[in-house]
């Protein structure tokens, strides 16, 4: 019997993937078909769900950078975030946020997160699905905001469940990602089942926010159809250009010895986590070449995996005299990316990367820093060429990355084309604009008639931004 069939739950299926896709999927068929619409006597607070923590530095710009500024138009939030234990044992972290959701009145309940295998990931979906029933009992909860896959298919089942209706914020192809990383879905069933609940969590939901153009447009067009009515906005990953600007002090623990080291230095940039979207062999072989036109090019490389850093420098090859790792809070990020001239940004390029847009992309625009892009999707490199500042590869060869290193090595743009990258990128990338959105979209579901319609951004007229069929990677 098909899971959901029945009004009584199936027993629990025996394999731990497909018991995730149960427990989210097992809501009976007669709630399924409950109107989405507030309760009467509900309030107006929204119930924030995010697999990702806000002591992060991720979740620090990317959800509490929008909160504070949504808290401060008169909208009412509820957290709920899973911390990493090394995030939550960081004491002086943890207190500054709580004094800042505190400061914007922002009730913040935080949850371990679980890493490791499905059974841990199933730990921490439980957790959010009973944390967020219980929220929804005991307080006027009028809106979920549901950031990325998993916590929206919990909020499409409490939304079944109770009334409450819920905005599908996705991040990502989520589901595509993990198949092309191979893992989670690594059986055809099982990604047939989540994009069954993908598909039914986006046409269930109260509004959509993508991160590109070409994610929108394939919603619109391969999975909304006929439900036209449902808002769909697209908001990148925005930075805040009141701290990324390009006149930032350094970092007040930079000692000297590092800062006598930078110091006349042509400084490229690398920033964030090492993972498998980054391309981090070709960002250093272009270093490697750069050195043979700039002697006095140096890599500073600002991540948490210092020790991963290390020994991808030793297997390299490349000089330790003429790279400095450093591990940086969030609220230092400006003042690191302040000291770049150049920054690389080259990323893999698959179907799952339409529906990305990098944070650091905002960040290095903001701050004066010169791209170097390849990949993820032609979204990004049509912000980078309509800056203007940096440079787009269009492929990966030998005489590319060459070519590359002997462009940066050469170029002489003066501050001006700085200025005008920042300017262009405020309108689409400011924390502000993106902000803005959010809120439209947010009063739109709770106060339909009262707030303005939303509006759904035209096309940015990029190649990829037409409507494309999901791939199977199985």
């Amino acid at each position: 019997m098909p899971v959901g069939s029945s009004n009584r739950p199936a027993a629990r299926p025996p394999n731990t993937g497909t018991w995730l896709l149960y427990l989210l999927d097992s809501i009976p068929p007669h709630m399924k078909q409950m109107p989405v619409q507030v309760p009467s006597g509900r309030g107006k607070q929204i119930l924030y769900l995010s697999i990702d923590g806000v002591l992060e530095p991720l979740g620090r710009s990317q959800i509490l950078g929008y909160l504070s500024r949504l808290s401060g138009s008169g909208l009412s939030f509820v957290l709920v975030s899973l911390e990493r234990e090394r995030d939550f044992n960081n004491a002086s972290v943890r207190v500054e946020t709580e004094e800042l959701l505190a400061m914007h009145q922002i009730e913040w309940i935080r949850l371990p997160y679980f890493s490791g295998s499905i059974r841990e990931a199933l730990r921490n979906i439980r957790n959010l699905t009973s944390t967020s029933r219980k929220l929804i009992r005991e307080k006027p909860i009028g809106l979920i905001h549901a950031r990325g896959h998993l916590p929206s298919f919990v909020a499409s089942g409490l939304s079944a469940l109770t009334g409450v209706p819920y905005i599908f914020d996705a991040r990502s192809y989520w589901i595509e990602e993990k198949a092309e990383e191979g893992v989670w879905f690594k059986r055809r069933a099982l990604y047939m089942l989540a994009k069954r609940m993908e598909r039914r969590a986006f046409r269930s939901s109260a509004g959509i926010v993508t991160l590109t153009e070409a994610m929108a447009e394939d919603l619109r067009v391969q999975i909304l159809d006929e439900k036209n009515d449902i808002p769909l906005v697209v908001i990148p990953t925005c930075a805040d250009f009141e701290q990324f600007t390009r006149d930032a002090k350094s970092p007040p623990e930079t000692s000297f010895d590092l800062q006598k080291r930078l110091r006349n230095q042509f400084v490229i940039g690398m920033m964030g986590s090492i993972n498998r979207s980054y391309l981090i062999p070709e960002s250093l072989d272009i270093f490697q070449r750069l050195r043979k036109y700039r002697s006095d090019a140096h890599l500073l490389w600002v991540t948490r995996q210092i020790d991963v850093a290390a020994s991808l420098l030793q297997e390299t090859g490349i000089d330790q005299q003429c790279c400095t790792i450093v591990e940086s809070r969030y609220q230092d990020m400006p003042s690191w990316m302040g000291m770049m001239d150049w920054g690389f940004l080259l990323l893999k390029e698959t179907f799952a990367k339409r529906g990305s847009m990098p944070t650091k992309l905002a960040e290095m625009l903001a701050s004066g820093v010169r791209p170097i892009h390849y990949g993820c999707n032609s979204e990004v490199a049509y912000r980078v060429r309509e800056a203007g500042s940096g440079i787009t590869l269009t492929d990966l060869s030998p005489l590319s990355l060459d070519a590359a290193a002997k462009h940066i090595a050469n170029f002489s743009g003066d501050s001006a084309s700085l200025d005008y990258a920042r300017q262009v990128a405020a309108e689409w990338f400011s924390m502000e604009s993106g902000a803005r959105k959010y809120e439209s979209l947010l009063r739109h579901v709770l106060y339909p008639d009262q707030a303005d319609a939303v509006e759904i951004p035209a096309s940015i007229g990029v190649k990829d931004a037409r409507p494309a069929k999901p791939r199977s990677h199985l």
